[in-house]
């Protein structure tokens, strides 16, 4: 398997910006890659934090040498950068100066720690499984994967949960959204706000949910949520009390708001600052508006026009980066657990590629075998194989032969 990562760690928040992609877009990309037919394989991870292309190539690379695997490889990467750089129209040097390069084994590795949460921004965050999960159910969907894509996500989402429920990662995780909803009652506390109006742009999606979820409940705060899914309320979706109104009023709820929040991964700006001015305005002349306003913007790319900033304060994924970081700090140990569980997880992974791959083989290999007997194949296997890869066939074969589980 191959992978082009355009993540949080090598490229600013603008320059993801660039390459997300929406759910449609995500869509076309898949077609783009069986239109390919080489890249027929594929798997596209878009979220806040990262772009990822996945693709499991043709297997005719099987028996490179070190050279040519290293040329192969290249080869293969520059189809992927092309085909990302393509669908974004995006000149393909910027995918070469902020996008990092896997395959093989390095490859597997890399998927399993995004989906456990060991490469997120926030280590541990739990969101990053759903995405990933996500992602793989559209590729199926889209007839994009084979046996050995399906084995490997399948394998990277069994390790992921193994680690959840057997490391303290998660337990001790703290995800972007609950690192906003802090913010929003720091903000709200801070200025002994007795009636706090909140809006989330996105109420129904996995980060605005994850927001609304944390804030629920607390004494003087009242939602108010959008949603392009029409007839929603508050007892919908289980949080009596919360308004829920079509996304295109927005901004008719939102002049007399101490917060607002978006997290809808829209390309196009859910908020912009002449927009909401003029909604201002508007609520001034009724009630009184709050002299200061919080702006939490969850999105990649950005969902809120900065502009914004000039009538309140300002938060972006950049900012929660740093906090997510310093948070990182106190969970090494369980990432250490983690690394460890991958690893075995791993290695029950290339196993079982390994034993696909030469399935067809088989039959073909017991006819040569049973004309040999059982003593003449053990002193070939000395001659054919070093020392220590002879000690490992010997030992599995003991194993086996006393009836002892590999």
């Amino acid at each position: 398997m191959y992978i082009i990562s355009i993540h949080y760690k090598k490229a600013p928040l603008e320059i993801r910006s660039l390459f997300a992609f929406s759910a449609s877009q995500q869509q076309e990309l898949l077609c783009r890659c069986k239109e390919n037919g080489d890249m027929a394989h594929s798997v596209i991870l878009s979220t806040c934090n990262r772009t990822e292309l996945y693709t499991q190539f043709p297997e005719e690379d099987a028996d490179l040498n070190g050279e040519e695997e290293a040329k192969y490889a290249q080869c293969r990467w520059e189809q992927m950068e092309e085909m990302l750089c393509e669908a974004k129209g995006i000149p393909m040097e910027l995918c070469r100066k902020y996008g990092k390069c896997y395959s093989g084994e390095g490859a597997l590795r890399h998927l399993f720690r995004v989906a456990c949460g060991v490469d997120s921004m926030v280590l541990g965050e739990d969101e990053i499984l759903g995405q990933v999960k996500a992602a793989w159910y559209l590729a199926m969907e889209e007839k994009c994967t084979d046996f050995a894509l399906n084995t490997i996500f399948k394998s990277a989402v069994t390790c992921s949960k193994k680690i959840k429920t057997d490391t303290g990662l998660s337990k001790t995780s703290v995800s972007v959204a609950t690192l906003a909803a802090g913010r929003i009652l720091h903000f709200i506390k801070e200025r002994d706000l007795q009636d706090a109006r909140v809006m989330i742009i996105g109420i129904t999606g996995a980060t605005g949910s994850t927001v609304m979820k944390n804030i629920y409940g607390q004494r003087g705060i009242s939602i108010t949520g959008t949603s392009r899914r029409h007839g929603l309320d508050g007892q919908t979706i289980g949080m009596e009390g919360v308004e829920i109104i079509p996304y295109e009023k927005r901004y008719e709820c939102m002049g007399n708001c101490d917060v607002i929040v978006s997290a809808t991964g829209s390309p196009h700006y859910t908020v912009t600052c002449q927009e909401w001015l003029r909604a201002r305005e508007l609520a001034e002349r009724e009630r009184k508006v709050p002299r200061e306003v919080l702006w939490i913007d969850l999105s990649v790319p950005a969902d809120i026009d900065k502009n914004v900033a000039d009538y309140g304060i300002l938060y972006q994924m950049d900012y929660f980066e740093q906090v997510a970081r310093n948070n990182n700090e106190k969970k090494q140990q369980a990432k250490e657990s983690a690394a460890l569980l991958i690893e075995e997880h791993l290695d029950t992974l290339k196993k079982e590629l390994f034993f696909h791959q030469i399935l067809p083989e088989i039959p073909k290999r017991k006819e040569a075998a049973e004309k040999l007997r059982f003593e003449q194949i053990l002193y070939r296997v000395r001659d054919e194989v070093s020392y220590e890869e002879m000690k490992g066939f010997f030992s599995a074969l003991w194993k086996v032969l006393e009836g002892e589980e590999l």
